[in-house]
């Protein structure tokens, strides 16, 4: 599997744990800068991870493996993280 996508996915999944609890909290009335802010990083985060496995050439990315299992090791906390906050 090409290094980019597995990159552009896991920064997909960070920036969905981190805005969805977010935006759920601000559209059930919770408004508050914070939680704008995440709503907003979040969704970046994703909508940036997208653009960038549509638009870069995977034979041309670069990334060591140390840094691609950190990126990897992230995102599966960031998913820990929100499970846990959810329950």
């Amino acid at each position: 599997m090409e290094r980019l996508y597995i990159y552009s996915g896991a920064l997909a999944v960070i920036g969905l744990s981190i805005g969805l609890p977010a935006a759920l909290s601000v559209l059930s009335g919770d408004h508050s800068i914070p939680l704008l802010l995440m709503t907003v990083g979040g969704a970046g985060m994703t909508i940036v991870a997208g653009y960038e496995s549509l638009q870069r050439d995977p034979d041309s990315f670069e990334i060591s493996a140390s840094l691609l299992f950190a990126l990897i090791a992230a995102a599966c906390l960031s998913v820990l993280g929100t499970a846990l906050s959810l329950l």
